[in-house]
């Protein structure tokens, strides 16, 4: 994702979403967390989750805005964000895009197939709306 960031960064509005620890070590603890050194207890109030998602940001090396899902996981409930999850959203605000369950059903490349397609429409149109006479 941080490279679709960098690459569109400037077209277009990309955020990460920090929901809940899918591998906290008070849980589902996972060896490779550890090495990447993202091995954190679930966070039990939001300053908690602020903390843990920053840490993630800089062990993971992310420059993307990062968000933050509240305490009691509204957004990942919402959007079934849990464990990862990808999602396009239109300048309208509609779902252009949903992945499949991460790790395995994320998919960035296909993301960004869909994105282009939803610039490229929108460079048409423009390109449409700038060639129409007006109408007297």
């Amino acid at each position: 994702m941080e490279k679709l960031y960098q690459r569109y960064k400037d077209q277009v509005e990309i955020y990460g979403v920090y929901i809940r620890e899918a591998h906290p070590t008070d849980g589902w603890k996972m060896q490779v967390n550890e090495k990447a050194g993202v091995a954190f207890e679930q966070p039990k109030t939001l300053a908690a989750r602020n903390l843990v998602a920053s840490a993630c940001c800089t062990s993971l090396g992310l420059s993307m805005p990062m968000l933050v899902d509240t305490i009691d996981d509204q957004t990942n409930r919402l959007y079934s964000g849990f464990p990862d999850r990808l999602y396009l959203l239109d300048r309208q605000g509609r779902v252009a895009f949903k992945s499949g369950r991460g790790p395995f059903g994320y998919r960035p490349r296909e993301l960004e197939q869909t994105l282009l397609l939803l610039l490229l429409d929108e460079s048409v149109q423009q390109a449409s709306a700038a060639t129409t006479p007006a109408q007297p």
